[in-house]
């Protein structure tokens, strides 16, 4: 089993309950783990000095428990000036200014939906209390921005069809073809979430006797969320909010003995892919006649973040 290094960048957010929407459907997303579900003012219109809240809502609709890491909101000055607005309850005030953060639960895990139970994934909800900037003297725009950082993690279940060079010429062309296409995997289970993985074609499953040695095995890996996956590395200051300060990257594990993944670095932003390189051995596969199906597993296991944003208008007292 080895580690895999992947560098990238993220935006995130998460959520703790339970129930079912209204048409009886469970939410589940094939592209998110953690999602914003609500960030919105409790009134509107606003004027200056009034007592307004920020409502947050998040919910885990992806395939693996979320552990809620951070939330933060920033894009405005908090303070006690004329042009601030002023923190009644419910936030860290950062020294400068730029931000609030939330009091997280301890424990603060987030269960997946299950459809076949009809069970939610799990929701939080958060909010803020503010008083809006007293010194506006014309419509002023602002714009509130939400930070949520939270771990997770992918699983991609395989079954590897390994098969003797001579059994495979007694298939059809259109077998042949099939197995070539999809690198000898004849089932996976992808966990849902915002990273992606595609076995590539290749012909690394086909076993000659008198050739046992390691083959190349690829896949992609695709970050299909609206964020990016991170981990902070040692030394380089975890808890700054500079996006300059923290590493990028999964961390990869593997189940089964007859493929090992070596150390990588890519950078994923949202939308983008890379390919993994990992190792196939036959001589770990065992004897057996014509062919044999073999089972592994990849487990990525990363931090993510994503952001919201909720712009408001305050309009001046008279």
């Amino acid at each position: 089993m080895k580690r895999l290094s992947i560098l990238l960048s993220i935006f995130l957010i998460i959520v703790i309950s339970g129930c079912i929407d209204d048409n009886g459907t469970v939410t589940v997303s094939t592209k998110d783990g953690v999602a914003i579900t609500d960030l919105s003012f409790d009134h509107s219109p606003v004027y200056g000095k009034d007592n307004v809240v920020l409502r947050l809502e998040v919910q885990n609709v992806g395939g693996s428990r979320a552990e809620l890491k951070k939330i933060q909101v920033y894009g405005v000055d908090f303070g006690s000036s004329g042009g601030d607005w002023i923190i009644r309850g419910n936030g860290l005030r950062e020294l400068d200014k730029s931000f609030i953060q939330a009091n997280l639960p301890s424990g603060g895990d987030l269960y997946q939906p299950d459809p076949v139970i009809e069970i939610e994934g799990a929701t939080d909800y958060y909010e803020w209390k503010l008083r809006a900037p007293s010194g506006v003297t014309s419509e002023t725009d602002y714009d509130f921005r939400v930070r949520v950082e939270y771990n997770y993690n992918t699983t991609y279940s395989g079954i590897i069809r390994v098969i003797d060079d001579n059994y495979l010429q007694s298939l059809n062309e259109e077998e042949r073809q099939k197995l070539y296409s999809s690198g000898g995997i004849v089932s996976s289970e992808l966990t849902n979430g915002p990273i992606s993985v595609i076995p590539f074609s290749g012909r690394h499953f086909i076993i000659d006797p008198t050739d046992l040695g390691d083959r190349i095995m690829k896949f992609k890996i695709e970050n299909v969320g609206k964020g990016y996956p991170y981990i902070c590395d040692v030394g380089l200051g975890c808890e700054q909010d500079d996006t300059n300060a923290k590493k990028y990257y999964l961390r990869t594990s593997i189940v089964g003995d007859i493929i090992s993944c070596n150390e990588q670095e890519m950078k994923l932003s949202s939308g983008e892919s890379h390919i993994l390189y990992c190792t196939f051995m036959p001589s770990k596969v065992g004897s057996f006649t014509n062919k044999v199906d073999k089972q592994f597993q990849i487990i990525f296991e990363y931090s993510y973040y994503i952001d919201g944003s909720s712009p408001v208008t305050v309009k001046p007292t008279y």
